[in-house]
């Protein structure tokens, strides 16, 4: 299972992706701080976002709420802890041994 998922690579890739989908707008600046906290930490408080983004809370709030849209970050509740997620249209990006593409 390793040798699928790869986990030391998967931070890696998410970090590029990231960084493409903020350069194209499709996801606000300050992204990255709050993947990688949920890919090192598992899941994470709401009210870490200020300390993790370095934006004021209600900027923390707007990036949050943006990952949360997209689905890269899921929570159970409104005010719950968010962990990652994994969205079928990035899987492939995130876990391209496991998802290979169909060619």
């Amino acid at each position: 299972m390793e040798s699928l998922l790869r986990p030391d690579e998967l931070l890696n890739r998410i970090e590029v992706w990231c960084a493409e989908e903020v350069q194209m707008q499709r996801l606000p600046k300050g992204s990255w701080p709050l993947l990688r906290e949920a890919v090192l930490a598992g899941e994470f408080p709401r009210s870490q976002a200020p300390s993790l983004t370095g934006y004021q809370e209600r900027q923390a709030r707007t990036v949050l709420s943006g990952l949360l849209e997209r689905g890269v970050l899921t929570s159970p509740s409104p005010k719950g802890k968010v962990r990652l997620g994994f969205p079928v249209d990035i899987i492939e990006r995130w876990l391209p041994r496991l998802y290979p593409a169909i060619r």
